[in-house]
């Protein structure tokens, strides 16, 4: 599992607007402007994951405009970067006094590296271990071979 911080998301949300949108943004910015959704405040603290895809997070500047950035957005960015993976996405607020509603965003990302192959697809791997002269390849393939057919 990789871990991401605040400013990596940041820099992950630049990098794929310019490449989207073909123009590079001034500024991303969080936002903080949350009066629809106070019923999610707990100890003074607004905390968004996953399943609040339709959270305006983020302002993205550009030159002559700004354009919102939505939760299900900010996922749609990650998964671009990290293909093929699970995406946990975060962003707590803070509004105690001072804090100003000062944002963290986290990303907690899971890849699957074992994927489920069919004895057919295995079967082929053992022969292109062979090939290879991969002794150790060629015993973790039939072990798990023999595992699918027995």
């Amino acid at each position: 599992m990789m871990r991401l911080e605040t400013q990596d998301i940041v820099n992950i949300t630049k990098k794929q607007i310019t490449g989207i949108f073909k123009m590079e943004p001034v500024e991303v910015r969080f936002v903080n402007d949350f009066q629809g959704e106070q019923y999610l405040l707990t100890n003074d603290k607004l905390h968004l994951s996953n399943q609040h895809y339709w959270a305006k997070v983020m302002d993205c500047v550009f030159d002559t405009h700004v354009r919102p950035v939505l939760m299900c957005e900010v996922l749609y960015f990650l998964r671009n970067e990290f293909l093929e993976s699970d995406i946990k996405l975060m962003f707590s607020y803070d509004f105690a006094d001072g804090a100003d509603g000062a944002a963290v965003a986290t990303a907690e990302i899971s890849f699957n590296d074992s994927p489920e192959l069919q004895p057919g697809e295995i079967a082929e791997l053992i022969d292109f271990a062979l090939t290879l002269q991969d002794k150790q390849w060629f015993e973790e393939l039939t072990a798990k071979y023999k595992q699918l057919t027995a």
